[in-house]
């Protein structure tokens, strides 16, 4: 149990830098009160263009990734928790970007950070999941709904991992887990995708109404 609340702890200290805020007050712009108001990689994009949004997306990839290298460093050689090491760190993060003490516990919609999760995981997850992302983006135009999809690939996934004892990662790093983490895997998944569900609930309404904002791809 103190590896999973440390995991979450460190996760969500690297997750809580506010980059997205950073990067547009570095050019004296409250990214808050531009846009959507999030301080997302997305609203970056729409506000202050392609090279600042792609600079967003990476540093708020890397919130979750290298949380997850060290935290595997600590944990890793213990082969049974370390795909529960990258779940724990990588769900810690994406809580710290969504709930930033920096910005009054405020923050964005976690789903760069999210990527991170998703890439440091399995690299069929994140083919997989870019490739649903970018599809649905294109032909829907709208990013927030891609973004609810990778959600249930998310899920779909770690329902495989679980149901199947499929061990993801990649060839050189397998994580491995106890077949007793199955549940608690799956439990997870659910939280981490139910965050970004949560944090898109104005999307949702607005898909809804038809009244969702669209982007070129």
């Amino acid at each position: 149990m103190s590896m999973r609340i440390i995991c979450l702890i460190v996760g969500f200290i690297f997750g809580s830098i506010p980059n997205g805020y950073l990067i547009a007050r570095s050019k004296g712009v409250d990214i808050r009160h531009t846009g959507s108001g999030n301080v997302g990689t997305t609203n970056v994009l729409r506000s202050m263009g392609k090279k600042y949004g792609a600079l967003t997306l990476l540093l708020d990839m890397a919130k979750a990734i290298v949380p997850i290298i060290i935290m595997q460093l600590f944990y890793g050689d213990i082969h049974e928790t370390r795909y529960i090491t990258t779940m724990y760190t990588g769900l810690g993060a994406v809580l710290g970007h969504d709930f930033s003490p920096w910005l009054n516990f405020n923050g964005g919609k976690g789903v760069a950070t999210s990527g991170g999760v998703l890439l440091t995981t399995d690299p069929l997850l994140i083919t997989v999941t870019l490739a649903m992302v970018f599809i649905t983006a294109k032909v829907t135009g709208y990013v927030s709904l891609g973004s609810l999809m990778a959600s249930v690939v998310y899920i779909a996934f770690n329902l495989f991992v679980a149901i199947t004892g499929y061990v993801p990662g990649w060839p050189f790093y397998p994580q491995y887990f106890s077949p007793s983490h199955s549940i608690e895997i799956i439990a997870v998944a659910l939280i981490m995708a139910g965050i970004t569900v949560f944090r898109h609930k104005a999307n949702i309404i607005r898909l809804m109404n038809g009244t969702e904002n669209k982007i070129k791809l």
